[in-house]
């Protein structure tokens, strides 16, 4: 193990937005942990050995008036689902390891709402390991009632403090940067408690536990004495996610309670840390033909990716898979969020892409939803509330307030509205985009699993957005897209692209489903369109970022990417390779623009434009500077996808799904196993 930077932010404890801890210094003592979005939680970790006692976690600095000192931070190390660290205290050797079991083909184990801490001490027999969380954890800093209760619950072999606010508020914000204030939080070990801040400050300066737990500044803390062994931190919400007016629990929850969780993972910890190895070791070596930097990119990314999500059921079992727009603004299960994040699930479980798909489309039925094309969201979460981008700014009585909101609001929820109800502007909204985004994972899903049911029950839809993509895709007026952060634009080429994609896929489609006709209607559409951009792309070095622009210009055509890894022949490995050149000669330190207006990139659109390129160099070259930047950004925040190309610094975007994104390359050898 060592102590070179691996991360911009280190995940400890992560399993969804509400429950995400980090650790935002290389040393896990040198800082308090924090939430995805940089909110403190006062967690501490400390070893009590040879008569001393020695933090590990959380800012040692807070308790040096007990005469506790920091541990030595020996080594770090990161997997796709660990965060392992190697200590020093005196003559005493602790390793321990902050584990969240997310893999992304078992959504039990992934929704299983325990996360733990696995520990091994070397050089004391009568060791003891505590672990304290503060009531911070159970609220938001903007709540002002912060009062906790709780007690402690006995089960087989353990002991688990718990607590939650005095006044629950179940569901009772819709924002970006905030968590829950509701749901109980469960601190296990073999001995645990609740107890103050005084009676912390005594444990520490001489070992009392005669906790009086007077004050309202309350702790959980557990302790442990064996050699080995496991801490283990849950979280039960009660309620997850507002869909549509039905209030739904976790996906694990809604069968299980928070008390059988802890039971199995304290029972069964050490069948999760094989189930997990098995994964990572598998994850290292389909990383290996890329080069050295790619396997830390997926394990920035994996556990990331994943915890930007909430797994649910819907009233007819089906599987909800809810993502977060994490550090953009907080919208529940956004098209072109899920579509960057769909290699990942491509390449482990394709039900968690219909999983995103279902919301949306259950939106797109309802009256208030009358356009032809696709909505963007279902909500903000954590309520599928009806489609949140771009609203109509009009003032009059109808709207109200309706679209005034702040972090700790609700929205109302839209879905209600009757058709006639004005409520989106047209000129916010992402059409071409979120069509095509919609058609290339419902084809992407088949092409892997051979499975139709989902298209044909969802046909309706398609056709109208297949239509959507013809008559304005080839060309788009000036509209939203995800190139849009230097400014709108009309006839963005690789919009266009997209849309070609979109409607070949569609083809596909409906081909399968027996419809030769539309099939051969709909990929001679696709040629056409494909056609007329490779002539234009042929008449420069390199395709321009419109079709109104010349080879002055530049933009990452990431939405090739479909094309080539589903094999639809639409555009040929020249243009890929003359794009990837063109990339290559702008790269900057941290890797190449989004286009020529700006000097930022999107970390998970290299990756894609990475996968166009046959050659190894190329792409070793395009992947090295996202490397360089997990060790190098000035900022200490998750994996940003946006930030400067030139210094690192991120732009607002933090801890989002669209890492997923990053596992596109795997896709590019025999693991992806075609029906």
């Amino acid at each position: 193990m060592n102590n070179e930077r691996k991360l911009p932010a280190y995940p400890l404890f992560v399993k969804d937005p509400n429950y995400s801890l980090w650790s935002v210094t290389e040393e896990l003592n040198g800082s308090t942990p924090q939430t995805w979005w940089g909110e403190e939680k006062r967690i501490y970790g400390f070893l009590k050995t040879h008569g001393k006692m020695y933090c590990f976690l959380g800012s040692g600095a807070d308790f040096s008036a007990c005469g506790v000192q920091n541990a030595e931070q020996k080594g770090l190390e990161v997997t796709a689902f660990t965060t392992d660290y190697l200590f020093r205290a005196g003559q005493t050797k602790l390793s321990v390891k902050f584990v969240s079991p997310l893999p992304p083909d078992d959504a039990d184990l992934a929704a299983m709402p325990v996360c733990y801490l696995e520990y091994e001490i070397e050089g004391d027999e009568h060791a003891e390991l505590s672990l304290f969380v503060s009531r911070d954890v159970a609220s938001n800093a903007c709540n002002q009632e912060r009062g906790v209760r709780g007690g402690v619950v006995k089960g087989n072999g353990f002991e688990s403090a718990f607590f939650g606010l005095r006044r629950q508020k179940p569901l009772s914000n819709n924002g970006d940067l905030i968590g829950a204030d509701w749901g109980y939080w469960y601190l296990a070990g073999e001995e645990s408690f609740i107890l103050d801040e005084t009676d912390l400050a005594a444990y520490l300066a001489g070992g009392n536990k005669q906790f009086t737990n007077a004050k309202e500044e309350r702790y959980l803390g557990t302790f442990n004495h064996a050699q080995k062994g496991v801490v283990l931190l849950g979280f039960d919400d009660i309620v997850s996610i507002d869909y549509f007016g039905d209030f739904r629990k976790g996906y694990y929850l809604q069968d299980h309670t928070i008390l059988q969780a802890l039971q199995t993972v304290w029972r069964e910890y050490k069948i999760i840390d094989e189930r997990l190895f098995s994964f990572n070791e598998d994850l290292k070596e389909r990383a290996k033909p890329f080069g050295k930097d790619y396997y830390d990119i997926l394990c920035a990314a994996l556990r990331q990716t994943m915890s930007a999500h909430k797994i649910v059921k819907d009233g007819a079992g089906n599987l909800l898979f809810l993502s977060k727009e994490c550090g953009s603004n907080g919208c529940i299960a956004t098209v072109d969020v899920s579509y960057p994040s769909v290699p990942l699930f491509l390449l482990y479980n394709t039900e968690l892409i219909k999983g995103m798909m279902r919301p949306i489309i259950k939106f797109a039925r309802m009256p208030v939803w009358k356009y032809d094309f696709a909505p963007h969201d279902a909500g903000t979460y954590p309520h599928c509330c009806g489609h949140v981008y771009g609203f109509n700014q009009d003032k009059s009585k109808f709207l109200g307030n309706l679209i005034q909101k702040e972090n700790e609001e609700t929205w109302f929820p839209f879905y209600l509205l009757p058709a006639d109800y004005d409520v989106y502007d047209l000129k916010d909204q992402m059409p071409v985009e979120e069509c095509a985004n919609l058609l290339i994972m419902q084809y992407a899903c088949y092409e892997r699993d051979g499975d139709s049911s989902f298209f044909a029950e969802n046909f309706d839809l398609a056709e109208k957005w297949v239509e959507y993509l013809v008559k304005y895709g080839l060309k788009p007026e000036e509209q939203l897209c995800t190139d849009d952060f230097a400014g709108h634009m009309k006839n963005n080429l690789n919009l266009a692209i997209k849309a070609t994609v979109g409607i070949a896929c569609y083809a596909e489609l409906v081909k399968a489903a027996g419809k030769a006709g539309l099939a051969e209607k709909y990929r001679n559409t696709a040629e056409a369109f494909a056609e007329e951009i490779t002539a234009f792309a042929k008449k420069f070095s390199h395709m321009p970022i419109s079709w109104d622009e010349d080879d002055s210009t530049f933009s990452l055509k990431y939405n090739f990417a479909f094309d080539k890894l589903l094999d639809l022949n639409l555009f040929s490995q020249e243009i890929f390779e003359r794009e990837i050149d063109c990339y290559l000669q702008r790269v900057n330190g941290f890797g190449t623009p989004l286009d020529n207006r700006e000097t930022y990139t999107k970390s998970d659109w290299l990756c894609w434009v990475a996968f166009l390129t046959d050659d190894e160099s190329k792409r070793e070259k395009l992947l090295a500077p996202i490397a360089k930047f997990l060790k190098e950004s000035p900022d200490r925040v998750p994996f940003s996808d946006w930030y400067q190309t030139d210094t690192g610094a991120y732009l607002h975007f933090r801890a989002r799904s669209v890492q997923g994104g990053c596992f596109i390359l795997l896709l590019k050898r025999n693991e992806y196993v075609k029906r």
